[in-house]
């Protein structure tokens, strides 16, 4: 069964690039509804609601909503930490609202920060974590190792005072793979992920890890990792916490022979960066539902 994950042409990266937009603008959206004492549990289903209003057919992982501390992923933070609680929003939390939608195939995974309120640490942190968009590209143009480089975003991220949370994500990520699966007339799920791009991220990271080729789907500190940059969508997502203050981005990083750029140009971190940048305010903007249509 073949799934896709690199030599995408113009009009199937056009076609990621419209999902993402489209992705961020129904989490955008989402975030300037929320109002005091909805649950995560109340907001995760409202987003599957709207991603299958939009015309999304399934998601590689369900909707992740995080409020207050938990956004820092905090303590031993498992998989099943992630998903939405009971947890009610209050004035002044800190918010993650993260999506991964399939549609027609094509899987492309999002996040979107801000504060439902004002923090001036979670303010500086979305500063601070701007840096690495710049510094991945960089390092992924220079030839450096993905391992190298997700020793150096660590290793960074530590020095800034924070804790490099993403080292708790599913597969310790830093990135992972953006794919294009086959259309099927059915899907099925296991434990809230989509089973067929699960099974192949599984497989494919068991293989690399008995030392049979170097085309692990994850990006890490693993030793799997320890190689070039792999052509290919990969979808970055540093994540930093402290104390009850936690912050990401994630968006797809494209690579063509070797030769790295991000799929946008400016995705709603590189936007809300600017706004902190001339010292406005940050909070999340409503998106046209026209601009962008499946």
């Amino acid at each position: 069964m073949f799934i896709q994950s690199k030599n995408f042409n113009r009009v199937e990266l056009e076609q990621f690039r419209d999902l993402q937009r489209l992705s961020f603008s129904i989490l955008e959206n989402m975030a300037t509804e929320l109002v005091s004492g909805q649950t995560e549990r109340d907001v995760a289903r409202e987003l599957v609601r709207r991603y299958r209003k939009a015309g999304f057919s399934s998601f590689f992982h369900l909707p992740v909503v995080l409020f207050g501390e938990r956004t820092a992923l905090p303590g031993d933070f498992r998989i099943g930490s992630f998903f939405p609680k009971k947890r009610a929003l209050q004035a002044g939390d800190c918010v993650v609202l993260d999506a991964a939608p399939i549609s027609a195939g094509y899987l492309v995974d999002t996040s979107y920060s801000f504060c439902f309120g004002e923090d001036d640490v979670h303010r500086e942190m979305m500063l601070n974590l701007a840096v690495f968009r710049e510094q991945i590209l960089g390092a992924v143009n220079n030839g450096d190792s993905f391992k190298s480089i997700a020793e150096k975003v660590e290793a960074d991220i530590r020095s800034m005072g924070y804790e490099p949370v993403h080292s708790k994500h599913p597969g310790e990520v830093l990135g992972h793979r953006a794919v294009k699966l086959p259309k099927l007339p059915f899907t099925w799920r296991f434990r809230g992920f989509d089973a067929l791009s699960l099974s192949w991220f599984s497989y494919k990271d068991k293989v690399a890890q008995i030392g049979i080729g170097r085309e692990d789907p994850l990006w890490n500190t693993s030793e799997c990792s320890d190689h070039p940059p792999h052509d290919g969508l990969w979808l970055v997502e540093p994540h930093a916490g402290k104390g009850s203050v936690g912050a990401k981005w994630e968006e797809i990083l494209v690579i063509e022979k070797g030769v790295a750029r991000w799929l946008d140009d400016s995705p709603p971190h590189v936007r809300q960066v600017k706004q902190i940048e001339l010292g406005d305010n940050y909070a999340p903007r409503s998106q046209s539902s026209k601009e962008i249509r499946l």
